[in-house]
């Protein structure tokens, strides 16, 4: 008697990109909305930093487990928005969600530090997709071809290089956006640097995966 693995079930690209709305694009939505009906500038940020909280909370509510990084984003927020409160200051808020922001610059500069030490730590991330693509026989061939392959050491290389890169580029321009910009535009800086940042990166990334045999 034979038995058969079933095949890994395709990545649901439509399930990764709505996260990405939802984080970026329904807050500014809710900002420049109030804004339009009149709402001044500290109450539209403040009620547009709810939407982050309103989103932990429905995922907790539908899969019941506690997200310790979601918990941590709403301690930030709360933090934040308890901060703002006392000053009163829209500029304070955007100063945090700018702030925030550099949790994501540390994982760059892991990130970078990982190009020269060990292994890429852009191998350690994709550990979950290939897994989820391939399976555990496919993810060992995959993880195999670092010791036999130096094209893949490279390529691996350069790829955690340049989302290093674009990450720690994202953390300067929101930081410059929160200091410097008119309160009305920064907003909008702050949720579009990213995804303007990202996308031409993946699709550098989708082509150079393809291109130089990286994918498993």
């Amino acid at each position: 008697m034979t038995t058969t693995t079933a095949p890994a079930k395709p990545m649901n690209r439509a399930a990764l990109l709505i996260p990405m709305v939802v984080d970026f694009g329904l807050p500014l939505i809710v900002y420049y909305g109030l804004r339009a009906a009149g709402v001044d500038q500290w109450w539209s940020l403040l009620l547009s930093a709810v939407v982050p909280v309103v989103t932990v909370l429905v995922k907790f509510v539908r899969t019941r487990t506690v997200d310790f990084l979601a918990v941590f984003v709403l301690s930030v927020v709360a933090l934040s928005l308890g901060v703002s409160a006392m000053t009163g200051d829209a500029r304070t808020m955007l100063i945090r969600d700018a702030w925030g922001g550099l949790l994501f610059g540390l994982v760059s500069a892991w990130l970078l530090a990982s190009v020269f030490v060990g292994r890429p730590a852009l191998m350690l991330l994709f550990r979950a997709f290939v897994l989820a693509k391939v399976g555990p026989e496919g993810l060992r061939d995959w993880e195999s071809k670092w010791d036999t392959d130096a094209e893949f050491r490279h390529g691996l290389r350069v790829l955690t290089l340049v989302w290093g890169c674009v990450g720690l580029v994202n953390v300067v321009v929101t930081l410059a956006a929160a200091y410097l910009l008119p309160l009305d535009l920064a907003p909008a800086v702050l949720n579009a640097s990213w995804p303007v940042l990202a996308v031409p990166t993946l699709l550098f990334h989708l082509y150079y995966t393809k291109t130089r045999g990286l994918r498993a």
